[in-house]
């Protein structure tokens, strides 16, 4: 391990402490539907066409922006709308330019299938900051994991549209890598990098959900292994900008070799997420369970100041597979939507179930 690995592992216990105790509140995720033109296999929200669910209100988001900006410096505060499809909510460029009023920076994550020019002209007028679309490998890996055919061109087609007219200050495309894309990974490093791609980044897919009905979706250990390798390898090309999400705690030899940071799981610490039904949660892909409140009944800003505590101070995830592990000050129960409140236990040890705490971190 070189030097700057070293140093990072050493300060990151403090690190975290610290910015656990100081909670600034960077971005927050509004789901603003459970309606969807696809119907994903790994959709952790279950949502469909037509899903007959009520949308989050528009008053309702704005409502909870503007208790922020009363307290916070809303240009400080990333706004992402995700669902479901934002674009299955009504008017949801509209929300957006009211969003951008507020002063605060706004995006999306999108699945790419309903964009055209006109959308894009939408989105630019609204004042978007960010995007993120999904592509899911070549055009049958994607297709069976989207579950609509076309559903891949019309992603390709929305990262062109996108690239050709760059008013966003920020885009990247996200890969979920499954045991049936595994192997397409060169094919689609050479297409987003013809689009003109400059962002790139790869997660695997948890077992919450519709994905707990799927296996083909999650990787075995070697998959893993070659998943990091890729990455590893696509990186030192210093073509794109190739990352690992923030999916659980890799270990000395992994961590800031497939990303850029330092695992640091920062729901409830710097981010927060508000659910269709008005839930206060820490981010949008935990525990439904794990609810601090509802913006029907309570002051988000309340909230977040108050309720909090249990994310920020994760010691009570010490228990278990984690009591005697070696690497708890770094993972603290590995990645929140990981955990089972069941079990007590994460629903998946990256460092331990993909053998990364062999010597070498190879699994061998």
């Amino acid at each position: 391990m070189d030097f700057l690995k070293k140093t990072r592992r050493a300060i990151l216990p403090a690190y975290q402490k610290y910015y656990s105790r100081l909670h600034e509140l960077k971005f927050i995720f509004f789901e603003l539907t459970h309606d969807c033109n696809l119907t994903c296999l790994h959709c952790g929200s279950d949502c469909v066409k037509g899903s007959g669910k009520e949308h989050l209100k528009q008053d309702d988001v704005l409502g909870v922006l503007k208790d922020i900006k009363g307290k916070y410096n809303s240009r400080k505060i990333s706004v992402c709308l995700s669902g479901g499809e934002p674009l299955c909510y009504p008017d949801v460029f509209r929300l957006g330019r009211k969003i951008y009023e507020l002063e605060f920076p706004w995006g999306m994550v999108t699945n790419g299938f309903a964009w055209n020019e006109k959308k894009i002209r939408m989105a630019k007028q609204s004042g978007m900051h960010s995007i993120t679309v999904s592509l899911d490998g070549l055009e049958d890996t994607h297709e069976w994991l989207r579950g609509r055919r076309s559903s891949f061109n019309r992603a390709v087609n929305t990262i062109r549209l996108l690239l050709a007219d760059r008013f966003w200050q920020a885009m990247d495309v996200i890969t979920c890598v499954n045991s049936r894309n595994i192997d397409q990974l060169d094919g689609l490093y050479d297409l987003v990098k013809n689009l003109g791609l400059e962002n790139w980044r790869f997660f695997i897919i948890s077992p919450i959900g519709r994905a707990t009905q799927v296996p083909e979706l999650f990787l075995n250990k070697e998959q893993y292994h070659r998943l990091l390798n890729r990455i590893l390898e696509f990186r030192s090309r210093g073509e794109i900008n190739v990352a690992l999400s923030e999916s659980g705690y890799l270990g000395p030899q992994w961590e800031l070799s497939v990303r850029n940071q330092y695992y640091f799981c920062r729901a409830g610490i710097n981010i927060a997420g508000i659910m269709v039904n008005g839930d206060i949660l820490a981010c949008p892909n935990i525990d439904r369970r794990f609810a601090q409140g509802n913006i029907h009944k309570d002051t988000f800003t309340y909230v977040w100041e108050n309720e909090y505590e249990k994310f920020r101070d994760r010691s009570w995830m010490k228990k278990g597979v984690c009591a005697s592990c070696s690497e708890w000050k770094l993972c603290r129960g590995n990645s929140l939507h990981t955990w089972d409140l069941d079990e007590n236990r994460p629903k998946i040890c990256h460092y331990r179930d993909f053998g990364l705490d062999y010597p070498g971190g190879d699994g061998h």
